[in-house]
């Protein structure tokens, strides 16, 4: 089976919500890389949870995942090249106008060679929702959290 048809198979077997969040990503995630780039991490994330900020609810990890996987199957596109902290960032801002209370961590391993290997991926309860489950057991993280949502009322 070629790449195309594989492609063409998980674009036609995407839910309603899936194909909403996807075109989201396709707009935000290049957005969010250029932001980076341009303005800077804190303006970037300033400016993401001004506009994401609403009430939280019961955090829903399966909801979260599954955004998480499509937030990655965009920004993993060869046009688009997004590393891991825009990925995050763009996920973080989904998870938040749902009312999904998110953190984003960073972190990174032991440095090798006098390179410091630094990695982002985002968390709902504790749990990373667009990484691999042993993802604190390789990044020990640096213990920064992004602003959380507001509690409700």
């Amino acid at each position: 089976m070629t790449k195309l048809v594989r492609s063409v198979r998980v674009l036609l077997s995407l839910s309603r919500a899936e194909w909403g969040w996807t075109a989201r990503c396709l707009v935000l995630v290049p957005l969010v890389e250029r932001s980076l780039h341009r303005r800077g991490f804190a303006r970037t994330v300033e400016s993401l949870a001004r506009r994401s900020s609403v009430p939280c609810r019961a955090p829903d990890v399966a909801v979260a995942q599954l955004m998480g996987r499509t937030v990655n199957r965009v920004a993993s596109r060869r046009w688009i090249g997004a590393l891991c902290l825009g990925r995050s960032l763009v996920l973080w801002y989904l998870l938040r106008k749902r009312g999904i209370d998110a953190s984003v961590v960073i972190g990174a391993e032991a440095p090798s060679d006098g390179v410091l290997p630094a990695h982002a991926w985002v968390e709902v309860s504790g749990v990373p929702v667009n990484d691999a489950a042993d993802v604190r057991d390789r990044f020990g993280s640096f213990g920064l959290e992004l602003p959380p949502l507001q509690s409700r009322s």
